[in-house]
């Protein structure tokens, strides 16, 4: 294995010019090198413990930090470790250990880098709440309290086997937010759907009784308790407990036949009920909530045939439910929407279940609940984890993209520079200069695009206004006009002097710009470059034309990429590939759009539908 001191072509001088706090030790655990930073936080002298094994240092730590230090070594990155100053003799300060592995130049692990960080008090809590856990699962088997997780990104719930065992289904079974809640009976599903939008979106915690129905029908009453935590000002996960607080209950489900019409719980419950003949499918009879939920009177059902009051893709199911009744005795819930006497869409949940007289008649009573509110509540929930999820993969992208340009020309900039010093020739230096002159002018174009992107972004909320297309235009024309004339080019305005479009001044000045200096960048040799543009306008959108005669673009091959980030499709010394991605970014953030039509060497025609509202 690699052993530092016997090898001289590997040179760690560089770590004494860094400010952070890093160690190095090698596959045998002896320190190889430590920064200044490290020294003088743990009061250590570099010349005192080279060489030295590292765990003789750190006593009291040894059985932790050894088998953490195994894990780096056979590969696994940022493994975490808290260092109590108050359990060793070096440095007064608590802070959080980083060890990854350190490799050689051809990948191989060769030691272990450690790099000390003081513990925030954000990290405290978070290693306080793991110890808490650690308690608490060893409790919770017998306070039957469960404890679960939701990552609203993601949007992935994870909850501990006790909550299985609570809801009554099978350990292996893979639970999510929607099915969670379809779990709570009527009455309490609407108050958890809630009480989770609340978290979300409000940072409201919640402390709730509710009653929740076992897989196999059994009520059971149930404590709730959700805490929304937040990143960055919006809530990424919610955590939480449900603890079982009350003994079971069997709901009955055989019934005498006159008892079903004429017990007074059918008029006092808060929802809808209908009785159904299971033989032939006839309303027996429905209570006062139902006849206010259709707006309708009794009499409107009562004696008619189920099939006359739904739509027909419920009706289209009534044979699979009949099967669920006969072999379950009840089917799973139906959501549809309903249009009542007043004209209104409602949108409703029907459950049904088997019940059956003392002489012998089967019928159907079926619960209709009103879940419009709850519907709303759904899809605002959808719409917010969507959109924090579309957030989150677009700085993810961003990041990526980052990390993966600048790494390109830092590698550039490393191999020109370790070129240059290895040259002693005075015409190769002169030339590796020129070369990294070059690397560095294609570094500053790189930052210089990647803050006009986020520079789209950081405008996304300012208010859009009603400006003159052509007082834009004119502003543009000046700016470009040393192009126009170099080239011979013309802009034909077809736009009225009364077009207006909702816009951001400074987008619609950069949509022309790029639109005009792209038709001349692009423009056929052999022809003066035409620029035409015009208007048209529908209801929602007004359609600004730009239409050039220049090289076009092959949409069969290149459609897919046109507003790709660096994407460019003709060689040309002036393309950046990244005007055609801002323009987008810019039409998407005002809520607008652009179409393309081009063929190669017949010219291009843009489109940019600025949107009314």
């Amino acid at each position: 294995m690699f052993k530092s001191q016997n090898n001289s072509s590997f040179s760690l001088d560089w770590i004494n010019q860094i400010p952070s706090s890093i160690v190095i030790i090698d596959t045998d655990f002896k320190l190889i090198n430590a920064s200044p930073r490290w020294q003088a936080n743990f009061e250590l002298d570099l010349n005192d413990i080279e060489g030295k094994f590292f765990l003789d240092l750190f006593p009291e730590l040894s059985q932790d930090l050894k088998s953490r230090l195994k894990y780096s070594l056979e590969g696994l990155r940022d493994i975490k470790f808290k260092y109590n100053a108050k359990d060793c003799q070096y440095s007064s300060k608590d802070s959080i250990w980083h060890l990854n592995p350190w490799k050689d130049g051809y990948g191989n692990i060769i030691g272990v880098i450690i790099k000390v960080e003081p513990i925030s008090k954000t990290q405290e809590i978070e290693i306080e709440l793991n110890k808490t856990k650690r308690i608490l699962n060893q409790k919770i088997s017998v306070a039957k309290i469960g404890s679960w997780e939701f990552d609203v990104e993601k949007e992935e719930l994870h909850w501990t086997p006790v909550v299985n065992k609570i809801y009554g289904l099978p350990t292996k079974y893979k639970p999510n937010l929607e099915d969670a809640i379809s779990y709570y009976t009527e009455e309490s599903r609407e108050v958890i759907t809630k009480v989770v939008y609340e978290a979300i979106n409000s940072g409201i915690p919640w402390n709730e009784k509710a009653q929740l129905k076992r897989k196999d029908g059994t009520i059971i009453s149930v404590n709730t308790i959700g805490r929304p935590k937040f990143k960055n000002g919006k809530c990424t996960r919610i955590i939480g407990t449900i603890q079982h607080i009350q003994n079971e209950t069997k709901p009955k489900t055989e019934v005498n036949d006159n008892i079903l019409i004429e017990y007074p719980l059918f008029e006092k419950v808060p929802f809808g009920l209908a009785i159904i003949d299971f033989t032939n499918g006839n309303l027996l009879d429905v209570n006062e909530q139902f006849a206010k939920l259709t707006s309708f009177n009794k009499e409107h059902f009562i004696g008619h045939n189920f099939k006359n009051f739904i739509k027909d893709n419920i009706v289209s199911k009534s044979a699979e439910l009949k099967t669920q009744l006969e072999e379950h005795g009840s089917f799973k819930p139906v959501k549809f929407t309903y249009t009542n006497q007043k004209k209104h869409n409602i949108n409703i949940k029907m459950t049904g279940t088997l019940v059956e007289g003392t002489s012998g008649i089967k019928s159907i009573l079926c619960t209709f609940e009103n879940i419009t509110s709850q519907t709303k509540l759904e899809k605002n929930l959808k719409n917010t984890i969507a959109s924090a999820r579309e957030k989150n993969e677009q700085l993810l992208n961003f990041a990526h993209m980052v990390s993966h340009n600048l790494k390109t020309h830092a590698t550039n900039f490393s191999l020109l520079l370790n070129f240059l010093n290895d040259e002693t020739g005075k015409n190769q230096r002169n030339k590796y200069m020129n070369m990294l002159f070059s690397a560095s002018d294609n570094l500053s174009e790189t930052i210089k695009g990647l803050r006009e992107i986020v520079a789209v972004k950081s405008s996304i909320n300012e208010e859009k206004k009603l400006l003159s297309l052509n007082e834009s235009l004119f502003v543009v024309e000046q700016n470009v006009a040393g192009l126009l004339k170099e080239t011979n080019g013309k802009i034909i305005n077809e736009i009225p002097e009364t077009s207006q479009v909702k816009a951001l001044p400074a987008y619609l000045n950069s949509i022309l710009t790029n639109c005009i200096t792209n038709s001349i960048k692009y423009r056929c040799d052999d022809k003066k470059p035409i620029i035409i543009l015009s208007i048209e306008e529908n209801k929602n959108y007004t359609i600004l034309s730009v239409e050039d005669n220049g090289l076009g673009i092959d949409l069969d091959k290149y459609g897919d990429q046109l507003f790709g980030l660096y994407k460019t499709f003709h060689r040309n010394k002036d393309s950046r590939g990244i005007g055609l991605y801002i323009t987008k970014n810019q039409m998407e953030a005002m809520n607008g759009f652009i179409t393309v039509d081009s063929k190669p060497n017949e010219g291009t025609t843009f489109k940019f539908h600025f949107n009314k509202k």
